[in-house]
Formats: structure tokens, sequence, C-alpha cells
């Protein structure tokens, strides 16, 4: 607590923080930068010095999922007047363990974390404070909430989206509710850099479009199948992560053989090269393979060079099919479509 600014606090309190105050004859609010909610599952006492028949070990987990709203409203309440936000600049929601026993986080848990972390983001918009942001972290599921908040983080440099959807969503919650929330939140923000981590979604061969006037990073960990279209008109890099501990079965994309699954395919997995034509001019760099010399003419001239590109990447990385080959199974043949509606609820 000491110095001019609280650097970061994990959020609800954890018992040491809450020691320290209560041993401090005076405490002094002093402006918070950095708010954290990892969810942490590590129990500890209440009260450290009752037995364990009047002071169960709870954790952070458990408090949030095993409360009432109201109940966590008023923890939230409580506990933030003890805080000032009016300097606060990181915000970190997302869990520290998206998995529970090896196994993701179920419905359940996922909407009271959802739950919480909405109630606590309402807090601090009506402190005025969203506006100080300039890192956001958070863990969402189809129901992206987030949209609501969007335009009180003007200032955000850093948006980070940890997405982790129901399994098996139906195919009207995919496209009437999840995909355009998705594309409406992004479309809304003003942060430079994106960063989307995709633990775990519904497996549907549908496009994401994200457009966006403000992104020049876009950093997407996630699925071969991810099939997201950039529309980016400053974005000047895009990083993509894909697995690659499955050895001879890394890339999972779309109808891909299981004898040519070792090395992915840069430029369709995850993110669809052929969608920057014309829709990101400003685009430097892609996947490491420079990109922004190759000048625009038509499409299919475009293609061809870019394709060069790719095939040499390709061949650096231990590939060994000739190029017409490769073409047919690793590259695009055709100009993408974008489709019409962006973020619009039908």
């Amino acid at each position: 607590i000491a110095g001019k600014f609280l650097l970061s606090t994990s959020f609800p309190f954890p018992v040491s923080f809450i020691k320290e105050v209560m041993d401090d004859e005076s405490f002094e609010k002093k402006p918070l930068l950095k708010l954290s909610c990892k969810k942490t599952r590590d129990e500890f006492k209440t009260i450290p010095d009752l037995t364990e028949d009047y002071s169960e070990p709870s954790s952070l987990h458990k408090l949030i999922i095993g409360n009432s709203p109201e109940m966590m409203d008023y923890l939230l309440f409580s506990q933030m007047s003890l805080l000032s936000l009016h300097k606060l600049r990181e915000l970190d929601l997302v869990p520290e363990n998206v998995k529970q026993e090896g196994r993701l986080l179920g419905q359940r848990i996922m909407d009271s974390y959802s739950s919480f972390d909405c109630s606590l983001l309402r807090h601090i918009s009506r402190l005025g404070s969203l506006k100080c942001l300039t890192r956001l972290d958070m863990l969402v599921d189809q129901n992206l909430y987030l949209e609501q908040f969007m335009a009180e983080l003007p200032n955000l440099l850093e948006l980070g989206l940890s997405i982790l959807t129901r399994p098996g969503l139906s195919k009207h919650v995919y496209l009437h509710e999840y995909i355009p929330r998705l594309e409406a939140v992004v479309a809304a923000s003003k942060a430079p850099v994106l960063k989307v981590t995709v633990e775990a979604e519904t497996r549907r061969q549908v496009n994401k479009v994200f457009k966006n006037s403000y992104v020049e990073k876009l950093v997407l960990t996630g699925p071969c199948t991810f099939d997201l279209f950039p529309v980016m008109e400053r974005l000047k890099e895009v990083v993509v992560n894909l697995e690659t501990s499955l050895l001879a079965n890394n890339c999972t994309y779309w109808k891909s053989r299981i004898d040519d699954r070792g090395l992915h395919r840069a430029g369709l997995c995850c993110v669809n090269i052929g969608a920057v034509y014309e829709n990101c001019p400003n685009l430097e760099r892609f996947m490491g393979v420079e990109v922004g010399t190759v000048r625009r003419w038509t499409f299919n001239k475009w293609n061809i060079r870019m394709k060069k590109k790719f095939y040499d990447d390709y061949l650096q990385q231990g590939g060994a099919k000739e190029m017409k080959a490769w073409a047919k199974t690793r590259w695009v043949s055709r100009r993408p479509v974008l489709p019409e509606n962006i973020g619009v609820f039908n």
C-alpha cells in the first residue's frame, strides 16, 4: 500500500490485503492502476485464527459461484468503496484457468463468472472510470455482454478477448446471436491492438468478419477452422498462433487430408489471406511473411505474387509438395465474398 499509487490488486480482495489494511492505523485511498479478478481456486481461511469448525476454507472462485447476485453486488459495492479508480489503466478479468479437473468450464460456472464481471464493469462505469482504461482482458461466451460497455472505452490501447462458448450451440444461436455480437464488439473497439484467444467454440464453417477502423495489430490464437475475415483499413500486422503439439495432426483445417496435417496452412488456417485484398490496404506482415511490398493489381495478379511468398514460407518450414499440388489444398482458390450483414442481429 506504500507509495504514491497502488500499482495492482486482486478482486475480491485477498485476505493478505485485508489484513494489511487492518494492521494499518490509518488508510489512505491511493489511485489504483491495475485491477485483476483471476477467480483463483487457492483456498484460504476468511478468519485465519479460527478453527475450521467456525471458518471453513474458501477461495475467490467459490465466493463468486456460491453467492447470489445480490450478495456479490453488495461485496462489490463495499470493497470498491476502498479503492480510488480515477486513474485505473488495466482491467484483467480472465480466470487463471479455464479448465476444471481437465475439462473446460461448464456453462453454470461461466454464467457466474459473467454475472460477476458484468456487475464489476457496471460499478466501474458508475464511477466514470471505464474511460480511463487502456487495457482490458475479458473471458466471454456466446452472450458477449461486453457490447453494452464498448462506447465507454474510448482510450483502450489493447483489447483481449478470450472466447469460451457453450459446446454444441444451435445454428440459430450461433448465426444470430454469437457471431453478430462478437463482430459488433470488435467493430466498436477503438484499441489499436486486438488479441483474440479461442479457448473453445462450436465448430461451424461460417465466416466471421472483423471490421474495424482502429486496429493496427491483430493477434489470434485459435483453431484452424476459426475462419476469420479481417476488414481493417489500419491493420499492419497479423499474428496467428496455432496448435503445434499434435505432431502429425497439427492442422485441422476443413477437409484436410490425414496425411497432410503436419504443417499448418498459412493464409487459410484461422485467418483467410484472400480477405485482406483491398480490405486491409496497409498490411505489412501476415504470420511472419512480408506482404507490404506486393502491389494491389487485380485480385488474380495479387494472388499470384502472394502465393509465391507463402509457398516459399511453406518450403522453409520443411514442406515438400510441388507448388501446383500445394496450391490445390493449401491456398486461396478464389477471392472470398464477404457477408453483407456484419455485427447485425437478425
